[in-house]
């Protein structure tokens, strides 16, 4: 009896453990992340109707954290979304790149931005069936685990 009752209190606590929903965690940039990476660019001031209009978006866009941006006198568009979600569908529908909860807009078609994003915030573009590798050479900066993983190919010998 006391073996039958021991099997049924394991089962019990595994069936209750297993039954459990399994939370996704939502990866996000804070706002000290993105400004840390984004350390290689300025905030830029478009004239006109240039600039950023945040109304152009979908639902979801975090007013407060997103910008404008220039690398390499290059303006693009960092616009921050509450959900990782709704930043790749917008990249998705505007053909653009975005990583984790931001959209980089303004950025495809363009090298040296498309290079940029990708090394420095690993950003991709839904559209793309192949992903777009950045040049060896690229931008100059010293992104360590971006060069560092562009020269760990493994040696032909």
């Amino acid at each position: 009896m006391k073996y039958i009752l021991i099997q049924i209190i394991i089962l019990a606590s595994l069936l209750v453990s297993c039954s459990k929903k399994k939370e996704i965690i939502e990866l996000k940039y804070t706002v000290e992340e993105f400004e840390k990476l984004a350390h290689e660019t300025s905030n830029g001031h478009s004239k006109g109707d240039e600039g950023l209009n945040l109304s152009e978006y979908a639902p979801g866009v975090n007013r407060l954290e997103s910008r404008e941006l220039v690398y390499k006198r290059l303006s693009f568009f960092a616009v921050s979304f509450e959900k990782e979600e709704q930043a790749r569908d917008e990249a998705l529908r505007l053909n653009q790149y975005y990583s984790r909860n931001w959209l980089f807009d303004r950025v495809e078609g363009e090298p040296v931005l498309e290079d940029y994003v990708i090394t420095t915030f690993h950003a991709i573009n839904p559209k793309r069936k192949i992903q777009r590798v950045p040049k060896a050479s690229g931008h100059g900066g010293s992104h360590g685990e971006a060069h560092g993983t562009s020269h760990a190919a493994p040696a032909h010998h």
